[in-house]
């Protein structure tokens, strides 16, 4: 899958709000206005496409294991990494036909 692909999966699938779950905390995803909305107990974060394709590109250069693990990207310093690694995890269904 690529990148393209993958973002207009996720504008289809979020046009209402949909539950998921980092490691620690759970939240709520929408697609609104060209970027994705989280929405947690306390917070809306925004993660804008330039965003999401960082970490995807990030994930394209390590192992097929190692792609949804949050810790690996730690060091980008994106606050929302933990969201856009859980996204993923549910719309990437193969990590291995990630292109």
């Amino acid at each position: 899958m690529k990148f393209d692909e993958f973002w207009g999966m996720m504008g289809q699938n979020l046009a209402e709000p949909k539950q998921f779950a980092t490691q620690t905390k759970s939240f709520s995803a929408k697609y609104s206005g060209g970027r994705i909305l989280v929405t947690t107990s306390d917070s809306i974060w925004p993660i804008e496409r330039s965003t999401m394709r960082q970490i995807w590109t990030k994930a394209l250069s390590m192992h097929e294991k190692m792609r949804f693990v949050h810790t690996n990207y730690s060091h980008e310093n994106i606050r929302t990494s933990s969201y856009i690694i859980s996204l993923m995890k549910h719309f990437v269904s193969d990590e291995s036909k990630m292109e």
